[in-house]
């Protein structure tokens, strides 16, 4: 039996760096399942084939969990930036205490 999942994410700015940042994973050696990982239109795609259920599910809870974290990391990286930024245009000459 072969059981197929495919999903597609709409990250916005952080499709390319999510993409670059689980595309190593691939490499893994997972004997049960085949896995995908592709962008087109902006949108990042993921496609597993597993040989079993079991397989299944420990493949699309892995794979949602990477994707996950790395796209929230990415939006709280960005957010700390903005808001250093931010403090920086209120004193330029002193150092932030929260770089």
């Amino acid at each position: 039996m072969t059981v197929l999942a495919e999903f597609e994410f709409e990250l916005g700015e952080n499709t390319g760096i999510v993409y670059e940042s689980i595309l190593p994973e691939l490499d893994g050696g997972h004997q049960r399942t085949k896995t995908a990982l592709g962008i087109k239109d902006g949108l990042l795609f993921l496609k597993l084939e597993a040989s079993d259920f079991v397989s299944m599910r420990a493949a699309v809870n892995g794979w949602l969990r990477m994707v996950k974290i790395v796209d929230e990391t990415c939006s709280i990286a960005r957010h700390a930036y903005s808001r250093r930024e931010i403090l920086n245009q209120f004193s330029p000459e002193e150092p932030s205490s929260y770089s």
